[in-house]
Parts: C-alpha cells; sequence; structure tokens
C-alpha cells in the first residue's frame, strides 16, 4: 500500500508547484502612441515628426490655419483589396481634427494639401514609415 501513495504524490508534486506559473496572465507591451501635428495655411504645410516606426497607432492632429477651406490628403485612400492605406480630410480655415491611424505600412506615404474650389494643390511631401 506504501508503494501507490508515494507514486501520486510524485506525480502531483510537479503540478502543484507549476500551477503558480499559469496564475499568472500573459502581458504583452503596450503599442506605441504618437501624435502627428498637421499645420495647413494657404502657402504652407508643417508635418512634425514626417516620420514614424511601423506598428505604431499615429493620432494626426490637423490644424487649418489658412483663410481657405483645404483638404488634406495621407497615402493611397482608394480601397484595394478591402484596405486603405491613408486617409482624406476637410478643413475649414480655424478648424481642427484628430484622425488615428494604425501604421502597418512600411514605406513612404505622400501627401498633399489642396485648397478647394480652385483644386489647385499647394504643396506635396512624403510621410516615412520605418
Amino acid at each position: 500500500m506504501r508503494r501507490p501513495r508515494l507514486v501520486a504524490v510524485a506525480f502531483l508534486t510537479p503540478l502543484v508547484v507549476a500551477a503558480p506559473g499559469f496564475a499568472h496572465p500573459q502581458t504583452t507591451n503596450a503599442p506605441a502612441i504618437l501624435t502627428i501635428k498637421v499645420t495647413i495655411t494657404d502657402k504652407s504645410i508643417t508635418v512634425r515628426p514626417n516620420a514614424a516606426p511601423r506598428g505604431t497607432s499615429a493620432t494626426f492632429i490637423l490644424t487649418n490655419r489658412g483663410t481657405k477651406t483645404q483638404k488634406w490628403v495621407l497615402g493611397h485612400t482608394t480601397r484595394g483589396a478591402g484596405k486603405t492605406s491613408g486617409f482624406a480630410s476637410v478643413l475649414a480655415p480655424d478648424q481642427q481634427k484628430n484622425v488615428v491611424m494604425f501604421l502597418d505600412y512600411r514605406g513612404s506615404l505622400p501627401y498633399s494639401a489642396s485648397q478647394l474650389g480652385g483644386g489647385k494643390t499647394v504643396l506635396t511631401g512624403s510621410f516615412k514609415i520605418r
């Protein structure tokens, strides 16, 4: 009778020791969040910073400091295979908008700002995702 108890104790001991390791939930690092300020005027556009690491959640703070309504376009807004790699937003004078975008694309995204009504592009540039 002694022998079966010894086997049972030897079998249960590793489970009791390992149980505290299973009790803790697995955690991951929180994703990086980056604020990107975009300031548009009637004659210029400023994007700071103009680069970000891939895998970042970016909050674009768009501000129109000009006297005319502006259309801001980042990346490619046409849908292809169910995905887009950018966005477009229309800003009235002295208007501010926040747009959140997960940067899962690696490479350069073109941006442009154009005045509505005239359709003339004020400035173009490139936002780099490393």
